[in-house]
């Protein structure tokens, strides 16, 4: 939910704009992309790019990794994500004859989006797996540290 809360679109008419309270980190919601290309790129190696943000036909990232190309949608919702992204990310994987890719939520997936997804070698990231993913990278760059500086603690 914290992800959620940092990177959703604002509603002028909410009556707690998260931009208002101090407490909370805001960032603009195209932000949520790059952020999301970087912990892939940290927790799974690799290089990552972001797309731009209009005119993307549903790719949100690449991911080039010695395995091959991954494209990435992802999605800052607080409920549970349909199968509609799915179906347009596998779209862009046919099309440009890839293998696999990924669908990343701050929320979860529904029923008919984890059943649409079976078979079509799309990873289906919720917003917990996502913190997961992202406290791996923090490790994999801690590694990386104590190698360039053994001292480091």
């Amino acid at each position: 939910m914290g992800l959620y809360l940092r990177f959703r679109k604002e509603n002028p008419d909410d009556k707690k704009l998260i931009k208002d309270n101090s407490i909370f980190i805001k960032q603009d919601p195209i932000a949520f992309e790059s952020f999301v290309a970087e912990v892939f790129g940290r927790s799974r190696g690799g290089n990552t790019w972001v797309t731009p943000p209009s005119g993307d036909y549903g790719v949100d990232f690449e991911h080039e990794t010695k395995e091959g190309k991954y494209l990435g949608q992802v999605k800052c919702y607080k409920d549970d994500l349909d199968f509609e992204a799915i179906a347009i990310l596998h779209s862009n994987i046919i099309k440009q004859g890839l293998q696999s890719g990924y669908v990343i939520t701050t929320g979860d997936f529904t029923k008919n989006a984890r059943k649409y997804a079976e078979g079509l070698n799309i990873e289906l990231i919720n917003g917990v797996q996502l913190v997961d993913l992202w406290l791996e990278g923090l490790e994999n760059g801690e590694q990386e540290i104590k190698q360039v500086i053994p001292e480091y603690v």
